[in-house]
């Protein structure tokens, strides 16, 4: 729940996947998304559903892709804090909360006003398991830090034990939340794999056990069967994992700079502001007027809270 890969000392490969990883949220959402639900799909976005999603598995337009991602990153650069100490674990998790409050409070005051941001189970759920993903590396973190494979572990059972009772029927919509929270988990197993302090079978075992979670979820959850989650995140395991020793190349180029940099706001902004602006202006403008004036309100938004929790970079 803090900072994904905006300071120095974090991974440039994490910087790199981080902006992948906004992209792909910000496609999936105020691209294909919007213009399904309004029937205004253009010949591309179908030709990249038939040729590239459907065959791969990576359904949702690669919002799902782009969730992992991002979660992964989140927990890298958690665990790079709370290999520090308290005061940089806190920090990092404040700077997080903040982009998370104002999202909370831009989709009160625009379903007060009438707007419609996008608020599905499947937008909130990665959300709520970031914001646990936070309070669990507060409570273990004595634990994390002296047996970090066993911490994992511990946590990766108790994800599991929560998607089996939510599919159960008991805290459905907890379940469905600690679903995604494998996902941060991977990232702090990346990052912990590479400091040396799990070792490579420890990893394997403790990574396949992460992606066995994601495809339980995927049986107990028919709002979520169907789109093959588990083969989106070992997709973007895999593409963390080679992002993170190789990103360097395009760390510098200022696309990715910023995106990185604001990461956190501007995925949250593209379903809270991107997608009111987008309802509002879809019976006023056509589609190809309307999307990018979401985007760029969802850019503005994330900048605004960028500087004002932040700092400009």
């Amino acid at each position: 729940m803090g900072e994904v890969g905006t300071r120095a000392g974090t991974s440039p490969g994490v910087r790199a996947a981080t902006a992948a990883g906004v992209c792909a949220v910000a496609y999936s959402y105020l691209v294909g998304l919007w213009l399904s639900r309004h029937d205004a799909l253009p010949d591309a976005v179908v030709a990249i559903r038939d040729w590239v999603n459907r065959p791969t598995g990576l359904g949702e337009d690669f919002g799902f892709l782009g969730v992992a991602l991002l979660l992964m990153a989140c927990g890298y650069h958690v665990a790079e804090g709370s290999e520090a100490d308290r005061r940089g674990l806190a920090l990092r998790l404040l700077r997080g909360g903040v982009p998370l409050a104002c999202a909370a409070l831009a989709a009160a005051l625009l379903v007060a006003v009438g707007a419609r941001p996008l608020l599905d189970a499947e937008v909130i759920a990665p959300v709520a398991a970031l914001v646990l993903f936070g309070v669990l590396e507060v409570a273990l973190l004595p634990l994390l830090r002296r047996h970090p494979a066993l911490a994992l572990l511990v946590l990766l059972e108790a994800a599991c034990a929560l998607v089996l009772a939510g599919g159960a029927g008991l805290l459905p919509g907890l379940g469905l939340v600690a679903a995604y929270l494998p996902l941060p988990l991977l990232g702090r197993l990346a990052r912990l794999g590479g400091t040396g302090r799990v070792t490579a079978p420890r990893g394997v075992v403790l990574g396949v056990a992460g992606l066995a979670v994601v495809a339980v979820a995927d049986r107990v959850f028919p709002e979520v069967g169907g789109y093959w989650h588990a083969l989106g995140a070992a997709i973007a395991l895999l593409l963390f994992l080679i992002a993170v020793p190789r990103g360097a190349s395009v760390e510098h180029v200022r696309p990715v700079r910023w995106l990185a940099e604001r990461a956190l706001p501007l995925a949250l902004a593209v379903p809270v502001v991107g997608y009111a602006v987008l309802e509002e202006l879809g019976s006023l403008v056509p589609a190809f007027v309307a999307v990018p004036a979401g985007v760029l309100a969802a850019g503005l938004a994330g900048e605004a809270v960028h500087r004002w929790a932040e700092g400009p970079a």
